[in-house]
């Protein structure tokens, strides 16, 4: 609804932050709408011009402010940005929208921010560095929306929707700032699921892939109770593809989840996928696929948490339908501790061909936060990542194809393991 133009770019000299004034004045655009454009000026040279749109016609009592500008850090980066504020517009309380120009410090520059013009009345979490918005849903509930800012872009969180009187609202801060996926459907049109998980990046050996993480609940099970799914998904085209495995807690794999979904903005659409048995290979479609990212309330602490290094298992495994092989197969790893922030490992994945190795007695790998990296594992200078979470470990390598070749043809370490034993 809004669109925000830049009619001149900045001139090859560099200015820094304080040289910069701004003036404003309401315009037309040519389809005749109401816009407010902003001259961005060093002196009296204009650097830069921006024109946005109003949401329509602003309440008389608002109007003669829209256009004023103030200038706050606004994306919790240091350095201020510009706020235009566009008036309010009377259809609930929470009415009222600005724009903003984001200081971008690398370019020296104003940038457009991407969809703040479209959050009304944010308040911003300054310790937090989240903004959120407050609306009402009903006579009786509120929404209340979280975002975080992405570089100059703003990126939806999470919706929790509560009562006005509720006294003992769901605390789902455990949630961390990340954004949150739900997608509500049934198996062939029969058997409903939720499928709800968050995404972030963990270094692999596949750099466009994101780790991701959640569950997937049963709400007509006999004793329905969410199960944990851990996988990746990789952006191709406009696309995102997941690719998500259900988890017993004994670390066999249940279910395979494939999913295919556009996003924009703050929306997917066109989404398809299937859950597969591993076993059978019986696929059952998803079908009635909605989109939201309200959580449900057994979902309150993400399954991204970093585990304290204090807190890591004793043992992980994992395993899978081999059909070659109509075996399970996978692989296990056990970790010792070796002093503060130090553990050894023995690893031995066994998916389809034989990897395995350990830590040398006298160099354990040395923890950073939840992660380690542990190089030379062998002759061949083997190396790998571990990133530990409160139920699972991703293992990935972190050396070349050229360092497998102490393990069985296309073996590696590699994989999500869960903990078995603490």
């Amino acid at each position: 609804m809004v669109t925000l133009l830049m009619a001149a770019v900045m001139q090859a000299q560099q200015y820094k932050r304080s040289d910069f004034s701004f003036k404003t004045t309401k315009v037309k655009t040519a389809d005749g709408e109401m816009a407010v454009k902003v001259g961005v000026y060093v002196g009296s040279k204009l650097i830069q011009e921006f024109t946005t749109e109003l949401h329509g016609e602003p309440m008389e009592t608002t109007a003669a402010d829209v256009g004023k500008i103030s200038e706050s850090d606004l994306n919790f980066d240091g350095y201020p940005d510009v706020r235009i504020y566009l008036g309010y517009y009377g259809a609930h309380p929470n009415d009222s929208y600005a724009e903003a120009l984001i200081w971008d410090q690398k370019q020296h520059r104003f940038l457009q921010a991407e969809g703040y013009s479209e959050l009304p009345d944010p308040v911003e979490d300054e310790a937090k560095h989240l903004l959120s918005t407050n609306l009402r849903s009903g006579p009786d509930h509120r929404v209340t929306d979280y975002y975080r800012w992405n570089g100059h872009k703003i990126e939806h969180l999470r919706s929790e929707t509560w009562a006005i009187e509720d006294d003992n609202p769901t605390d789902f801060s455990g949630l961390l700032d990340l954004p949150c996926y739900r997608f509500d459907a049934k198996l062939d049109g029969r058997i409903p699921v939720n499928i709800v998980f968050q995404k972030q990046m963990v270094k692999t050996s596949h750099p466009d892939e994101n780790i991701v993480a959640g569950y997937i609940y049963y709400p007509k099970a006999k004793h329905p109770a969410p199960i944990l799914i851990v996988g990746s998904v990789v952006h191709y085209g406009d696309k995102d593809f997941y690719n998500l495995n259900e988890y017993q807690p004994d670390g066999i794999i249940s279910g395979r989840i494939t999913l295919q979904v556009k996003e924009y903005d703050y929306f997917c659409e066109g989404a398809e996928g299937k859950w597969t048995n591993p076993k059978t290979q019986k696929s059952m479609k998803l079908t009635d696929l909605s989109f939201s990212r309200e959580m449900p309330k057994w979902f309150t602490k993400s399954a991204l948490t970093p585990e304290d290094p204090g807190n890591i298992g004793r043992e992980y495994s994992f395993q899978e339908w081999n059909e070659n092989y109509q075996d399970m197969m996978g692989g296990h790893v056990t970790f010792r501790a070796a002093g503060k922030n130090k553990v050894h490992f023995e690893v031995c994945n066994v998916r389809h061909n034989i990897a395995e190795g350990r830590s040398e007695e006298g160099r354990p790998a040395v923890l950073n936060g939840n992660t380690f990296e542990y190089h030379e594992v062998n002759e061949c200078h083997y190396g790998f990542r571990a990133d530990f979470f409160p139920r699972f470990v991703v293992i990935n390598m972190v050396t070349g194809n050229e360092t497998l070749d102490c393990f069985g043809m296309g073996a590696a370490f590699d994989g999500v393991y869960i903990k078995v034993k603490q």
